[in-house]
């Protein structure tokens, strides 16, 4: 693999009303997690026209709307439209909730059973109760993004054959990432909330940032945490058989990789 690729952010939150002018002028392909059924739908409706950036369908643990209005009919539904899913997962802050998380979360692991997609979950809180629900519903393609948890979780999150999406932020719990192989390893902003503390502009795609440091690290260049990522987005969209629902533009560069 030689080349000039984009960045590659593997999860940011983008307005679904922004402009096709202005996410092409990110120069990045995007994974653009959605937090609600409604929202999934309106994301999904505009893919077409939106060359370099995938649109999830999502229920975000964390927002009580989204979890008392999700349906599973509709999850299937949105489903077939994408080759995304995100963001989805348990948040330990709703304590309350997390028995309503867990069904909700148990029931979309089981469909991706059968329609593996690249997916995004969410585990801040809960690693635990999030690795126990991957033992017990195993699926293909699963990204944890903005991993907190400890090198036992991680070693067993690896185990279970969980990619990891790192970002600025993430860099925090550098010692339990260090022990991720780089091929496990995509970049994200998690903007605008994972993005805080990067250098402007903070804006999906830009992971220039979390690109030096990993590969600091690891005594490797940052080009190469570059060209890793889109290796792994060539092996997760083999594996889930994703490929023909990523948008065509995205289609051709994974070609050449």
């Amino acid at each position: 693999m030689s080349g000039n690729w984009p960045p590659l952010d593997m999860h940011a939150h983008v307005d679904v009303t922004i402009k096709p002018r202005d996410l092409l002028a990110l120069r990045a392909v995007v994974f653009a997690a959605s937090r609600s059924l409604g929202e999934s739908e309106q994301a999904l409706d505009r893919q077409q026209q939106d060359l370099l950036t995938v649109w999830g369908v999502g229920v975000h643990p964390g927002v009580k709307e989204a979890l008392e209005t999700f349906e599973l009919d509709a999850f299937k539904r949105l489903l077939s439209r994408t080759a995304f899913v995100g963001e989805v997962g348990l948040d330990g802050k709703a304590k309350s909730r997390l028995g309503l998380q867990q069904e909700i979360l148990g029931s979309v692991l089981a469909e991706l059973q059968t329609s593996p997609r690249i997916t995004s979950l969410h585990s801040y809180g809960a690693t635990s109760e999030l690795l126990e629900l991957l033992e017990a519903i195993p699926i293909r393609g699963a990204v944890l993004h903005w991993w907190l948890g400890d090198a036992a979780a991680t070693k067993k999150a690896l185990e279970l054959g969980s990619y990891f999406s790192v970002n600025v932020a993430n860099m925090k719990n550098a010692e339990a990432l260090d022990q991720v192989p780089l091929d496990r390893i995509f970049t994200e902003t998690d903007h605008p909330d994972g993005d805080r503390w990067s250098p402007r502009p903070r804006q999906p795609g830009n992971v220039s940032k979390v690109e030096v440091e990993l590969a600091r690290r690891r005594g490797i260049e940052p080009a190469d945490v570059r060209r890793a990522g889109w290796e792994n987005l060539r092996s997760i969209t083999e594996s889930t058989r994703s490929q023909d629902l990523l948008p065509p533009r995205l289609q051709s560069i994974l070609l050449a990789v």
